[in-house]
């Protein structure tokens, strides 16, 4: 099985310190956080900063409530989510297929490949924060060794979970 970049709760909970602001701000201390535990979210691991820092934009924390939708199946948006703290359960044409726990990044497929979105993500406990980011397709073709990581890490998220179900379908 691949292993993915191990997820350190304390470092994670280091980004609930920073501030509420929601504003993208490249000298922002949002960012100087999100650099400085970037190697425990798997799928920006191994980034350069300085072409980390000129693929992220829109980076904010988010904060849902109980049963609010993070995403919804079917949209289009170019938004990935990290949670920070807190659950989701996911659905699939109403049916839960899923949950999410804290260190889990989800969104990414659709937002890099720009498909509608395959499932909704929803808010299952009290309060969910998430680390909110797009990334700026603009500057890929300056950040090719950056994408090039990007794309790897996003295959091993992908390959960890095709596993997973897998794992999950034999047990049954």
């Amino acid at each position: 099985m691949i292993q993915q970049v191990e997820y350190d709760i304390d470092d994670i909970e280091a980004f609930l310190e920073v501030h509420e602001n929601s504003e993208f701000n490249r000298d922002s201390k949002t960012l100087e956080k999100l650099l400085s535990v970037q190697n425990k979210i798997s799928l920006i691991a191994n980034i350069d900063e300085y072409e980390l820092k000129a693929m992220i934009e829109k980076l904010q924390f988010v904060k849902y409530n109980f049963k609010d939708f993070i995403i919804k199946e079917g949209d289009i948006s170019q938004e990935i989510f990290f949670i920070l703290s807190g659950e989701c359960h996911v659905f699939v044409e109403s049916k839960q297929v899923g949950v999410l726990k804290s260190g889990t990044t989800f969104g990414e497929g659709a937002a890099i490949f720009n498909t509608k979105r395959n499932a909704s993500v929803v808010c299952a406990s009290k309060e969910v924060t998430v680390l909110s980011f797009c990334i700026n397709s603009e500057n890929a073709e300056f950040c090719s060794s950056a994408m090039a990581t990007l794309y790897k890490n996003l295959a091993l998220q992908i390959n960890t979970k095709l596993e997973k179900m897998n794992m999950d379908i034999i047990k049954k």
